[in-house]
């Protein structure tokens, strides 16, 4: 009993760490993702990332979750059936929301007429995006795009590599898509 407490507990925080993490995918309905055997990386700069290290930890991140669903790395790309590459952006953002706030005026609670004026809520924040993209290495065109978006907090600016990680198997999830009907 105390083990199935222990677990349950876990599995709360884990996911109450993740609840702002939306995700979500595309991909080539044609595409026969179970042909894919071995991946490299797509060779691209990461110039306009802010911090360099995230780019490594994105790609072990993506490099475990592909290895982890029997895929192969390869070094080549000319040997590789799939294409690697992401994209690991911030950006400002603002939230405004409103709704109505009744006010009663008059003389006295009841009585008069009421008044309904506006609510204003005004949220900035920085939002972080990954975006994964798997392009077949040989008819060189996308297969599959995921993604998930994150407002950040200070912790995951000052300890990036659990959230990325996280954010990275949340999308990698996701992959290979459920086979045609």
């Amino acid at each position: 009993m105390r083990v199935l407490r222990r677990i349950l507990l876990v599995s709360a925080l884990l996911l109450a760490g993740c609840a702002t993490l939306s995700t979500g995918v595309d991909y080539d309905r044609a595409a026969t993702f179970g042909g894919y055997q071995r991946f490299a990386w797509l060779p691209r700069e990461h110039a306009h990332t802010r911090n360099p290290l995230n780019v490594e930890r994105v790609r072990a991140a993506i490099r475990a979750e592909l290895e982890a669903k029997g895929l192969t790395f390869t070094e080549e790309l000319a040997a590789a059936d799939l294409a690697v590459d992401f994209t690991l952006s911030s950006a400002e953002r603002t939230d405004i929301t409103t709704y109505p706030v009744e006010f009663r005026g008059g003389w006295g609670w009841g009585w008069g007429y009421g008044y309904f004026g506006d609510q204003v809520d005004v949220r900035q924040y920085r939002e972080g995006t990954l975006a994964i993209d798997l392009f077949d290495a040989r008819a060189h065109r996308p297969i599959w795009h995921g993604w998930a978006k994150k407002p950040l907090e200070r912790r995951d600016l000052t300890d990036p590599g659990p959230p990325l990680r996280a954010a990275v198997a949340a999308v990698l999830a996701q992959y290979p898509p459920p086979p045609p009907r």
